[in-house]
C-alpha cells in the first residue's frame, strides 16, 4: 500500500457549503437526463433544479435523498470536497462529428470524468504509471508527431503489438463503456488534470484492426490538438494521417506494399501489421502505388467480400483494456476493495463494478405466475 500524505480525498468539507452544483450537472447529464424530467421524478419544479445547478438554491436533504436515487448515486455524491474536474472546463475530441449533439457529447464527457475520478481513487492505493506523451513543437505535422511517439516509447521498427497495452503502460486509461452511454459519439479522447483517457465502445472493439486505428487515431488527437476545442474535418483527417503512420510507417510500407493491388497480399500484410486492408488500400494511393479510382474499386471489393462474422480476426480477444481493473485487484489485495473504492467516489459498487469491466456475477431472480 502506498503510504502518501493525505490526497484530496481527504480534505475536510468546508462548513455551509456541502451542496456542489456541479456534482448534479454531471450526475444528471452522464444519464442523459433532462433537467424537466429530473424535476418531473423528484417532485420539484424544472427551475429548481435549474436553481441547483447554478448554485443559487441547495436541495432540502429530502430532496436530495429523491436526486441522488434517481440519478443511481448516493446522497454525499453532491457533497463539497472531493477533487472534481467541471464539465465545461475539459476539451475532449469526439469521432463522429455529424449526428452527435451537443448533449451527446456532454453525456459522454461526463462519463469521462467519472472514469478519471475512479483512476485518481485509486491512486490512492496503486501508482499508476505516469501519462508518457511528450510536447510537440507547435505546427509539428502528423507522419513526425507518429514517428516522434514511437522513438519516444521506445517501440522496435515493425508491427506495434498490444496497442492498448503499450498506451496503459505510458499512463493512458483506455475505458470501454457501452453503447447506450456513448452510442452517438463512438470514440473520443479527453485529458483530464494531466491523465489522458481513452473511450470507446463495443463498435469499435469488435474488430481488433478498426478498434487498433481508433485508438491510434485518438493518441493521436492527444498528442497533436489538447489545445484544440472545436471538432473539425481537418483534425480528424490529421488524427487518421497519424494513426497510419504510427501503425504502418510509411518507410516500412514502401518495402511491404505490393506493387500492385493485390487485396489477398493486402490482407496478409494487414494481420501482420495489425491493420485492415482498406486502410492499406488508402497507404498505396499515399504512397503512389495506386490511383484513387483503383483504391474506390478495390473498397468496393472489400465491402462486397468481407464478412465481419466470419473474419476469425474479429474474436481476437487482444487490445483488451486492463489498467484500471489490475489497478482495482491491487488495490482490493491492500486493503481497498471495491465497497472502499465506491466510499470513495459516493457511488454504489456496482457502478464501480461496470466501470471497471465486470459483468454482474449475481443470480437473477425471476418469479413465474401460475
Amino acid at each position: 500500500m502506498r503510504d502518501d500524505p493525505p490526497s484530496l480525498f481527504d480534505l475536510p468539507v468546508p462548513a455551509g457549503t456541502r451542496f456542489e452544483p456541479a456534482r448534479l450537472t454531471q450526475a444528471r447529464v452522464r444519464l442523459g437526463v433532462s433537467k424537466t424530467d429530473l424535476a418531473a421524478e423528484v417532485k420539484v419544479s424544472p427551475a429548481a433544479i435549474g436553481q441547483y445547478e447554478a448554485g443559487v438554491n441547495s436541495p432540502r436533504p429530502e430532496v436530495l435523498d429523491r436526486l441522488a436515487k434517481a440519478l443511481q448515486v448516493r446522497p454525499e455524491f453532491f457533497s463539497v470536497g472531493r477533487p472534481l474536474a467541471r464539465m465545461d472546463s475539459v476539451n475532449a475530441h469526439f469521432r463522429s462529428l455529424r449526428s452527435a449533439r451537443v448533449s451527446d457529447r456532454q453525456k459522454a464527457l461526463a462519463t469521462a470524468i467519472l472514469v478519471w475520478e475512479l483512476a485518481f481513487a485509486l491512486e490512492r492505493y496503486v501508482k499508476l504509471p505516469q501519462a508518457e506523451l511528450p510536447v510537440l513543437p507547435a505546427g509539428t505535422m502528423p507522419a513526425e508527431a507518429a514517428a516522434l511517439l514511437r522513438r519516444h516509447w521506445n517501440l522496435p521498427d515493425g508491427p506495434v503489438k498490444h496497442l492498448v497495452a503499450n498506451a496503459e503502460s505510458r499512463g493512458i486509461v483506455v475505458a470501454v463503456r457501452p453503447l447506450s452511454e456513448i452510442d452517438a459519439v463512438d470514440a473520443f479522447s479527453v485529458v483530464v488534470l494531466d491523465r489522458p483517457i481513452i473511450i470507446t465502445t463495443p463498435r469499435r472493439t469488435e474488430n481488433v484492426f478498426k478498434h487498433r486505428f481508433s485508438i491510434a487515431h485518438e493518441i493521436g488527437h492527444l498528442l497533436l490538438h489538447r489545445e484544440v476545442t472545436e471538432p473539425t474535418a481537418t483534425i480528424e483527417k490529421e488524427a487518421d494521417a497519424f494513426a497510419a503512420a504510427f501503425l504502418t510507417p510509411a518507410s516500412a510500407m514502401d518495402a511491404a506494399l505490393p506493387q500492385r493491388l493485390d487485396l489477398a497480399a493486402l490482407d496478409r500484410l494487414g494481420r501482420t501489421w495489425g491493420v485492415s486492408p482498406t486502410s492499406l488500400v488508402r497507404r498505396m494511393v499515399e504512397r503512389g502505388r495506386t490511383t484513387e479510382s483503383s483504391a474506390r474499386r478495390a473498397y468496393q471489393r472489400l465491402n462486397a467480400v468481407y464478412d465481419s462474422e466470419a473474419d476469425p480476426a474479429g474474436a481476437y480477444p487482444g487490445e483488451v483494456p486492463k489498467l484500471l481493473k489490475k489497478a482495482a485487484d491491487l488495490a482490493g489485495n491492500n486493503g481497498a476493495p471495491i465497497p472502499v473504492l465506491a466510499e470513495a467516489l459516493k457511488v454504489n459498487p456496482a457502478l464501480v463494478r461496470d466501470l471497471l469491466g465486470e459483468a454482474d456475477q449475481r443470480p437473477t431472480l425471476s418469479l413465474v405466475v401460475g
